[in-house]
């Protein structure tokens, strides 16, 4: 009987949540702000009902379940975002020899430039046409190949993106079942927190999150692909195997620059003498990675584009807006706090960075997990920009330890999309309110557990 039940539950809940991921990957658009939010909460509630009610016995299905649904995602074109454009964009560039970071994209609309699928049509698409490009070799060399393989087809290209992006996932859930499986590498006791999970359920977290489905395999962004070989590295380093854990962290690095953060937490967790040695070669395995950036006037463009990124640029940040608006108050009027504020915010991170990697606690492989996560978080709630798709990082990280507040996170981030209701951009500072309370919430709610605790 109670087989029979837990046969009639996974198919139940396999139906509705491939109902689910097809309405939101499929039909319904960014601008329709109120059936994309209904759907994603039911289909988070869903989420954390089976996390909560599963046992070990249904692991193997729920994590067959999430690649099933990336399969499904596989041949849809991205609704939520419209990055891939530019993504091939950049692609069509490469593959006819011309160098991606040499111009905006505006600049060939201006010259009236004639070349093979550089049209003003696909140029319209484009969400940011006056700034260079911002994305590294490994992002660059997937969007020749998507051209390569699909010169004509934007469906085509897209297929190839995801692809790719599909295959990293399933090397993350790969390395999460590794850190699960071996003895030498426990995820941590687990205590009552608002995310709270069973030892063995890090892999189903991770294959049917709503929004690691939606914002990786659905919409192709590359945090999918860097946060792959980021867990590889993490588990390449548990092994103290330093040559493949520098490869794959300058891997992840080329993939989006994000792991530049981790490193001094990674020097001080090896110790000086392997930490040098892991440095040394990470930074030999970046320069064959970036050598198609290391000319000058590449280089001088992408910091360009990240200096204006860091300081024009503003989504759905938390503390970002809340010391903006404490500045504007006490600032003076000639001061433009919003330019000002985002570098002092990138010192103070950095700051925080070097503080956590110096904090002297035992120096064990949760205590280095837990730095990361930490890490991550301290950028996230200090960033300018904060898209639904950066939580996937914390929520990696987070599943390696006992923290579960990247759960909520995960949930309470997809509010941001109602800043595009009605198609156009309006940014509900009261949702963003609550976003991050929810987060705050979780936190404190792990933290104040962890304090009884101990």
């Amino acid at each position: 009987m109670q087989r029979q039940y837990r046969t009639c539950s996974r198919l139940i809940f396999g139906a509705l949540l491939l109902f689910l991921t097809v309405y939101l990957g499929y039909w319904v658009e960014r601008a329709q702000t109120l059936p994309l939010l209904s759907a994603y909460c039911v289909f988070f509630a869903v989420y954390v009902w089976v996390l909560h009610r599963s046992s070990r016995d249904d692991r193997k299905f729920y994590a067959g379940l999430g690649i099933a649904l990336r399969v499904v995602l596989l041949f849809s074109i991205p609704n939520l975002s419209d990055d891939f454009y530019r993504f091939l964009w950049d692609g069509r560039l490469a593959a006819q020899g011309i160098h991606p970071f040499a111009h905006p994209p505006a600049f060939f609309m201006e010259n009236a430039t004639t070349l093979r699928g550089i049209t003003p049509v696909l140029f319209q698409k484009l969400n940011s046409p006056e700034y260079h490009t911002v994305y590294p070799p490994v992002c660059q060399a997937v969007f020749w190949l998507a051209v390569k393989l699909s010169p004509e087809s934007i469906a085509g290209g897209v297929f190839i993106l995801k692809f790719f992006l599909f295959a990293c996932e399933l090397g993350t859930l790969a390395v999460l079942a590794k850190f699960g499986e071996e003895k030498a590498l426990p995820l941590v006791r687990v205590g009552y927190t608002p995310g709270q999970l069973p030892d063995n359920q890090p892999v189903v977290a991770y294959a049917l999150n709503p929004l690691i489905l939606l914002e990786i395999t659905g919409n192709c962004h590359f945090e999918g692909a860097m946060l792959c070989f980021l867990l590889a590295g993490i588990l390449a380093l548990a092994r103290r195997r330093i040559a493949w854990a520098a490869l794959f962290w300058a891997l992840a690095t080329a993939s989006k620059l994000l792991p530049l953060l981790f490193l001094p937490i990674v020097w001080t967790h090896l110790g000086w003498r392997a930490g040098f040695r892991f440095m040394a070669l990470f930074a030999v395995f970046c320069v064959a990675l970036f050598l198609p950036l290391l000319d000058p006037d590449v280089l001088t463009n992408m910091v360009g584009s990240l200096n204006l990124y860091f300081r024009q640029f503003a989504f759905n940040a938390g503390g970002y807006y809340v010391l903006r608006a404490i500045g504007k108050v006490f600032a003076p009027p000639t001061v433009d706090v919003g330019r000002t504020l985002g570098p002092i915010l990138a010192a103070f991170v950095l700051i925080g960075v070097l503080v956590l990697a110096f904090w002297k606690r035992k120096n064990t492989i949760q205590v280095f997990h837990q730095k990361l996560l930490l890490a991550s978080t301290l950028y996230l709630a200090l960033a300018t920009t904060v898209h639904p798709w950066y939580i996937a990082v914390p929520l990696g990280l987070g599943l390696l330890t006992s923290w579960r507040f990247p759960l909520v996170w995960t949930g309470a981030a997809f509010l941001s999309y109602s800043h595009y209701a009605a198609g156009g951009f309006q940014e509900n500072y009261g949702l963003i309110a609550l976003e991050y309370g929810l987060v705050l919430w979780a936190v404190w709610r792990e933290l104040d557990t962890d304090f009884q605790r101990s």
